[in-house]
């Protein structure tokens, strides 16, 4: 497939323009004018090239595209310049999806995660422009703060890391938010939510939460974002008919 062809199918799938972000949302190296084969992964890193030229992949797809955040230095020496030869000189494309692959409705972390705990999207929230990027959704009937444990520990291979229990011990009304994402935690509440669901905490957050009285588990940055580029990987090679392949270098933050 034409990379410029590639590059509009995941712009329609994703509508990258509908989002404020602060990263590129898109194409962020072309090394190559063809996408023959695609290795998916949540972060720009070295192992990820790695594996992708054992795979002879000539695309490389990330939900985080480490070295083209805003504000930082682009330019190409040291390290990052290293990264972006091995690039060339292997002729693999990057593409990076951060916000659009947090909220998509379809494919996005967030409801991917309350589909793996077995609950259903009923709203989003937390808008980043014109679209949420984080979901509020509900399970069938109330649960225990035990029972919604035992889900967070199904769907999560590696569990949760805290669980911040202060709130209702009846849990109907779930926030999700992945990543670093509990920056939501006031507006998930005002929408009578239960609990939140995020990957990352900040040091003030047990206190909020004990303080607020709200049920609140994170279960990794990283290991809350691995559903959106590997649903993303079985899309194109589903409906595009590319080899695709999901690589998990976890990362335990």
């Amino acid at each position: 497939m034409k990379l410029k062809d590639f590059s509009n199918w995941l712009d329609k799938l994703l509508d990258p323009k509908s989002f404020k972000d602060y990263c590129v949302d898109g194409l962020c190296i072309e090394a190559n004018d063809q996408v023959t084969k695609v290795v998916t992964g949540v972060s720009f890193r070295d192992r990820l090239i790695d594996a992708a030229i054992e795979e002879k992949a000539d695309c490389i797809l990330v939900h985080h595209p480490n070295g083209f955040w805003k504000n930082e230095d682009r330019i190409p020496v040291g390290h990052y310049g290293e990264r972006l030869r091995r690039m060339f000189q292997n002729g693999i494309s990057l593409y990076g999806y951060h916000l659009p692959l947090d909220g998509h409705m379809d494919i996005g972390n967030n409801a991917l995660i309350a589909k793996a705990m077995g609950l259903s999207v009923v709203d989003g929230f937390m808008f980043e422009g014109e679209k949420p990027v984080a979901v509020i959704a509900e399970f069938d009937t109330c649960v225990s703060k035990e029972e919604f444990l035992a889900c967070a520990e199904k769907a999560f291979e590696h569990g949760v890391q805290n669980a911040l229990l202060y709130g209702s011990n009846q849990i109907h009304r779930v926030a999700i938010c992945s990543g670093s994402g509990a920056s939501g935690i006031e507006e998930a509440l005002d929408l009578g939510c239960d609990a939140f669901i995020t990957g990352e905490i900040k040091e003030a957050v047990p206190i909020t939460c004990e303080e607020l009285k709200f049920n609140l588990i994170h279960c990794g940055h990283h290991r809350t974002e691995i559903f959106g580029v590997r649903a993303l990987a079985d899309k194109i090679q589903n409906e595009l008919h590319i080899p695709a392949k999901f690589v998990d270098l976890d990362n335990p933050i």
